[in-house]
C-alpha cells in the first residue's frame, strides 16, 4: 500500500473521529438543554398550583371565619377552628409526605431526567 494514500486515510479517519465526537457533544447539549427546560416547566407548573391553592385555602378559610362569626357564634371561635383545622392537616401531612409529596416528586424527576436515553444512542 502507498504510504501517501495510508497517510490520507488517516488523516480522513481523524476528520471523522473528530466530527463524530462534536456531533455528541452537541447532542448532549440538545439533550441537557431539553431536560433543563421539563423540569424548569414541571417546577414552573407546580409553584403556580401551589399560589394558586394558597389563596384558595385562604379566602374559603376566611369565608368560613366570617361566616362563623355572623352565623353560629364570635368570629375568634371560628378563627380558632380554622387554626386547629390548619394544625391537623400540617400533621396528617408531615405524616403522609413520603407517600404525598416525595415518592412522587421523585417518580416525575426520574421520569423526566431518564426518558429517551436509548432514543438518542
Amino acid at each position: 500500500m502507498d504510504p501517501l494514500k495510508l497517510n490520507d486515510t488517516f488523516s480522513s479517519l481523524t476528520e471523522n473521529v473528530k466530527d463524530y465526537v462534536d456531533l455528541r457533544v452537541d447532542l448532549l447539549k440538545l439533550v441537557l438543554t431539553e431536560k433543563i427546560a421539563k423540569l424548569a416547566s414541571f417546577f414552573l407548573i407546580a409553584v403556580i398550583f401551589f399560589i394558586l391553592a394558597m389563596f384558595l385555602l385562604l379566602f374559603i378559610s376566611l369565608a368560613f371565619v366570617f361566616w362563623f362569626g355572623e352565623e353560629v357564634g364570635p368570629t375568634f371561635v371560628g378563627a380558632l377552628i380554622v387554626t386547629a383545622l390548619y394544625l391537623i392537616g400540617g400533621f396528617v401531612i408531615y405524616l403522609f409526605r413520603h407517600t404525598m409529596f416525595i415518592n412522587p416528586l421523585v417518580t416525575q424527576l426520574s421520569k423526566i431526567l431518564m426518558e429517551g436515553e436509548d432514543d438518542h444512542e
